[in-house]
């Protein structure tokens, strides 16, 4: 089954943060860190954009998003989602408040986000057959 494109664009975003965390590690500059956590917030973002498009709704703010997510059956994303929220894009990307570690735990939780989600796309198109 094809990928749609934001979820496409979601796992690429998550590439980018690894190869922005792996450059981190060379240079040690914080930037790049911050950076690479901002990237993983933007997968999460489009990731959870693909799947709620797969239900037909367009949500483009982060409210729009979270409050979708209140539907049964997604509290533990919407948790999830809020957490990445601000885990990455508030404290280590505004605020700075990360280190490499932190932000390697963070992507880790991302990838595993992408793959639920991209997992739950594929049960609802399935169904939809």
């Amino acid at each position: 089954m094809e990928k749609n494109i934001m979820l496409k664009e979601a796992w690429e975003a998550l590439k980018k943060a690894w190869q922005e965390l792996e450059s981190y590690r060379s240079t040690k500059d914080h930037t790049i860190l911050r950076d690479a956590a901002e990237k993983g917030w933007l997968a999460v973002n489009k990731a959870v954009e693909a799947l709620l498009k797969t239900y037909g709704v367009e949500a483009k703010t982060y409210k729009e998003k979270r409050d979708h997510l209140l539907k049964p059956g997604f509290d533990l994303l919407r948790e999830r989602f809020a957490a990445r929220e601000k885990f990455l894009h508030i404290d280590c990307f505004y605020d700075g408040l990360c280190d490499e570690e932190f932000v390697l735990r963070e992507l880790d939780k991302v990838e595993k986000m992408l793959r639920e989600i991209e997992n739950m796309i594929e049960d609802i198109k399935r169904n939809k057959i």
